[in-house]
């Protein structure tokens, strides 16, 4: 059900585009490379990474079903850490494109850089949308900022 992706830096004053995938849009540095694959849509500049990824649902959600979800999303969060030897250090529910969603930091390290991924798990419809981004340990988290801010699901997405 899960899989990862990424976010990352970048100054609040840069350019920024309009990313559009399957269902939804986002804002992200203008000066970054995109790339798509069917349920994924990815944007990088070096260790830093944005990617929104799509995944189908057997069944509607319900918002009622809410907290019956969060502990599933807890352990899914938790194994990312595991896969990457790090860290959830930080879960709450946030409101993202204007509904309850799950969001996750998780510090680890990779080929000698310190890095956090922050995970943001948006539930619609029978779509799941996981939100991640990555960027080293205290550097500009701008970009993933942006990202979960401005992510907005069309009307039939």
């Amino acid at each position: 059900m899960l899989i990862l992706a990424g976010c990352g830096g970048g100054s609040g004053d840069h350019a920024e585009k309009r990313v559009r995938g399957t269902g939804y849009a986002f804002s992200a540095p203008a000066e970054w490379q995109v790339s798509r694959r069917p349920m994924e849509v990815r944007l990088e500049d070096g260790t830093d990474l944005l990617s929104v990824h799509r995944y189908a649902l057997q069944r509607d959600f319900e918002p009622q079903l809410w907290a019956k979800v969060v502990p599933e999303l807890d352990r899914a969060a938790d194994q990312v850490a595991a896969q990457q030897n790090g860290t959830v250090t930080e879960r709450k529910t946030v409101k993202i494109a204007g509904l309850d969603a799950r969001h996750y930091e998780v510090d680890y390290e990779h080929d000698g850089k310190e890095l956090t991924e922050e995970l943001g798990f948006v539930l619609r419809g029978k779509s799941e949308y996981l939100l991640l981004c990555r960027y080293e340990r205290g550097g500009d988290a701008d970009a993933c900022e942006r990202l979960l801010a401005t992510f907005a699901l069309s009307r039939k997405g």
